[in-house]
């Protein structure tokens, strides 16, 4: 056995399962762990909102597996809230690293700065937040506690917490060496659920697959795609699980949204005899407001920690173990003939708004699709930038398509940007996400990342306000975009027109500096996808306010 001081231990754990850069913002109690951290050789973002810190460490953790947010006690941790209720939401991995006072004040009345109402507030709310949680008090515990929250979080693909008094940072702790844990045995229930499985595809006569988040959470992409060529079937994703397949690849049909999104694809899937749902968790977005029309008695739904067919549950069956059964039993008990045909359904076309301008939603979609390759990731916010962004054609899309918190989208992009350095961030933000965290631009700018911005400016809060009506508090103020990207080091334009926004796209691609388009459109002009949901939502709205 061994001896380590703590931070040096889960600092070098964190860079063993990839981890190259944190996320945070430095603060009297977690300092001492900022300076190990640089002892440690990790690189650090410093962002200017601890909200933004959650976003980027998500969008980071969405690429790599493993997102490392770092922030002080009280006012840093109880900041971050937010961005980690989204994370655990939508699943992804983000350990949170809180300093906090010393162990020796513990004892005491909560009477110093940054305290709420007790020492144990802080990890008290975050035991709300994420999957796992610990609080270093002792040397002798101390291993087996950052083992446990850092495999919690990389198993569950949900936030692990640890708070690490100041005292306790530098404390030598005992160190034993682990052999690697095995891989659990796969539920004995799986037998059952592949004999089950197997016979309902041999009967099937028009099944689709559903790909969700959960398949690019669990790093099941390339799988997926194995197991959808070995019967030729057609694959589409849900709105959480946009790119979770790959959107050029010939069995590809569509994004799924039920009666929110295409109406041809929508139909198309639920008439469909068999419905293999994979890592797609069936909530209220997924399920466009609960109407999606999946009869269980045609739905087999395979999700992280269990197996649904069709009135049959099977607990514990984990997804990964369900798709390598059913990739190996294709080979030797489906007929190779046995294969699907791939239908013709032509995507949705954004009709561009009839308005005064030229420049609408659709000719933006219709223009970034023009740009789009494997150089870019698309980063967006929630409205109608990410509804009307389900039409681009992207292998990255990241977004908080099922929590749907508005300020994700400057400091998702520039996590992903730092995640995956040779991909330049397409960030799809609206004007009120945009004045929440867009000045993280400024960091943008500091790292040297060369995002694109595309703000969606029509003055309004758009979603609210087609939910309800056009009320006051639903407009918004028109900033100086481009001449606040300017402010901060980068490079920006308005564009009013179709042609204007054509020639800022093409100047924002051969820039090697973040690149802001003020693209300004009309405050009526939203897409097909977002009308039908604020119809839905609305109904609900206008039925409670009376």
């Amino acid at each position: 056995m061994s001896k380590s001081k703590l931070a040096d231990y889960l600092f070098e754990k964190i860079k063993k399962h990839g981890v190259d850069c944190t996320f945070g913002i430095p603060g009297d109690f977690v300092l001492p762990l900022y300076a190990a951290q640089e002892r440690a050789e990790l690189k650090t973002v410093v962002m200017t909102h601890e909200p933004s810190v959650g976003f980027a460490a998500d969008a980071y953790a969405r690429l790599r597996g493993l997102g490392v947010a770092m922030v002080t006690y009280g006012a840093g941790g109880l900041n971050m809230v937010n961005p980690i209720g989204l994370a655990y939401a939508e699943e992804s991995p983000v350990l949170v690293l809180s300093g906090s006072p010393e162990t020796r004040y513990r004892s005491q009345k909560p009477h110093l700065h940054h305290c709420v109402k007790t020492f144990d507030t802080q990890y008290n709310v975050f035991r709300e937040v994420t999957e796992s949680q610990a609080l270093l008090t002792s040397s002798t515990t101390a291993q087996d506690e950052i083992d446990r929250v850092i495999d919690t979080t990389l198993s569950t693909s949900r936030p692990g917490y640890i708070e690490i008094p100041r005292d306790m940072v530098n404390h030598e702790i005992p160190i034993e060496h682990k052999e690697r844990a095995p891989e659990p045995e796969p539920s004995p229930a799986l037998a059952e659920v592949m004999s089950e499985v197997i016979e309902r595809l041999k009967n099937a006569k028009r099944p689709v697959v559903l790909a969700g988040v959960e398949v690019r959470r669990f790093g099941l992409k390339d799988k997926i795609v194995q197991l959808v060529q070995a019967l030729n079937l057609p694959v589409v994703t849900s709105i959480l699980g946009k790119a979770s397949f790959p959107e050029s690849h010939p069995n590809f049909i569509g994004n799924y949204f039920g009666q929110f999104g295409s109406p041809k694809l929508k139909e198309y899937v639920e008439d469909s005899d068999l419905i293999l749902s994979l890592g797609t968790v069936l909530t209220e977005m997924e399920t466009a407001g609960f109407t999606a029309k999946l009869p269980l008695e045609n739905l087999i739904q395979a999700t992280a920690t269990e197996v649904n067919i069709g009135y049959h549950t099977y607990p514990g069956v984990r997804l990964n173990d369900f798709v390598d059964s059913l990739i190996e039993k294709l080979t030797s008990k489906v007929k190779p003939a046995m294969r699907f045909e791939i239908p013709d359904i032509e995507p949705e076309i954004l009709i561009p708004h009839k308005g005064k301008k030229d420049l609408s939603v659709a000719a933006i979609i219709e223009d970034l699709n023009e740009l789009l390759n494997k150089h870019y990731s698309v980063v967006s916010d929630v409205g109608d930038c990410l509804y009307a962004g389900l039409s681009l054609k992207t292998d990255i899309f990241i977004a908080p398509g099922y929590y749907s918190s508005m300020g994700f989208g400057v400091p998702a992009g520039i996590g992903a940007q730092v995640a995956e350095p040779r991909r330049r961030s397409v960030i799809l933000v609206g004007d009120g996400g945009f004045q929440m965290t867009g000045m993280e631009m400024s960091t943008a700018c500091k790292l040297g990342l060369n995002p694109i911005i595309i703000v969606f400016n029509n003055a309004s809060y758009a979603m609210l306000r087609f939910i309800d009506q056009d009320r006051k508090y639903y407009d918004l103020q028109r900033w100086d975009y481009a001449g606040l990207a300017k402010a901060v080091g980068g490079d920006g334009v308005q564009a009013t027109t179709r042609d204007e926004f054509k020639r800022a796209l093409t100047d924002a691609a051969s820039s090697d500096k973040m690149f802001l388009i003020d693209a300004v459109i009309e405050k009526d002009d939203i897409s097909p996808t977002l009308r039908r949901l604020t119809d839905h939502f609305g109904a609900k709205v206008k039925a409670a306010i009376g």
